[in-house]
C-alpha cells in the first residue's frame, strides 16, 4: 500500500524541523550554563608546587614556642608590616583589619609555627588605593614568608599554593582547620568586584607549611 499523496513529504519536514529544534535547545542549554558558571566563580588554583618538583619536607624541625605574632615580611611581593589580632562579630563571620596597610592574625587559630592552621587576614585594596596584599595572588610556589613573634623569634613558611574561592563556597575547615601539620594561611578578597554589594566575590588564599624557626638573640 503506497502512502497517500503529500504524506511522506510532510514526515520528511516535520523530522527536519525537529531535529534543528533539538539542535537549537542544545545550544541555549550550552548558552545557559555558560551563564551559570560565571555567576559561581570556580575555585582555582593560582599555583601551586608541583610533586616532582617538591622540596623534601623538614624531619624534626626545632619547635617554635606559642608567641602571638607582631611583624609579617613576604619579600617576593615587598611586604612588610606589623600584625594585629582579630576575632569573631557578633554573627560569627571573622573580623578584618581595621586598616588596609597592616595584617590581622586570628586569635581563636594557633601562632604561627604551632601545630594546626594559623591564619593571617589582609585587605587586598580600597577606595583609596592597593591594600597590604594587593599582590598577594601573585605570590608563586616556594616563596619565602616570614613572622616575627613577639618573642622575637622568626618562623618562616614556605608558600605551597595559592588558590581563588568563591566566597559562596569558601573552605573555612581547609583554611582554619588543624590538619596534623604546622600551617600559616593568608587571606584577602580576590575575583570579580561587585558594584552593586561594594564587595570582591572570591577570596584569595595561599597556603604555606612551616620551614624553620630562628630564636631571638637574646634567647
Amino acid at each position: 500500500m503506497t502512502a497517500p499523496p503529500g504524506r511522506k513529504g510532510r514526515s520528511t519536514l516535520e523530522l527536519t524541523c525537529w531535529f534543528v529544534c533539538a539542535f537549537a535547545l542544545v545550544i541555549a542549554m550550552g548558552a545557559l550554563v555558560g551563564v551559570w558558571a560565571s555567576r559561581k566563580p570556580a575555585t582555582t588554583v593560582l599555583t601551586s608546587s608541583p610533586t616532582t618538583l617538591a622540596r623534601p619536607p623538614v624531619v624534626n624541625p626545632a619547635p617554635v614556642r606559642h608567641s602571638i605574632p607582631r611583624e609579617l615580611a613576604i619579600p617576593s611581593i615587598d611586604v612588610s608590616t606589623s600584625v594585629g589580632i582579630v576575632g569573631l562579630q557578633p554573627d560569627g563571620q571573622v573580623m578584618v583589619p581595621s586598616t588596609t596597610r597592616t595584617v590581622s592574625w586570628y586569635r581563636y587559630g594557633p601562632t604561627p609555627g604551632d601545630v594546626g592552621s594559623s591564619v593571617i587576614l589582609g585587605h587586598v585594596d580600597s577606595h583609596l588605593g592597593p591594600g597590604v596584599f594587593f599582590l598577594l595572588r601573585t605570590l608563586k610556589a616556594g616563596a619565602l614568608i616570614h613572622v616575627v613573634l613577639a618573642d622575637h623569634a622568626s618562623a618562616t613558611f614556605r608558600v605551597t599554593s595559592v588558590v581563588q574561592y568563591s566566597k559562596t563556597n569558601f573552605p573555612d575547615k581547609l583554611v582554619y582547620g588543624s590538619h596534623g601539620g604546622r600551617l600559616l594561611n593568608l587571606v584577602t578578597c580576590g575575583g570579580v568586584f561587585d558594584h552593586a554589594t561594594g564587595h570582591y566575590e572570591s577570596n584569595i588564599v595561599v597556603f604555606s607549611k612551616f620551614v624553620r624557626v630562628t630564636p631571638s638573640q637574646a634567647s
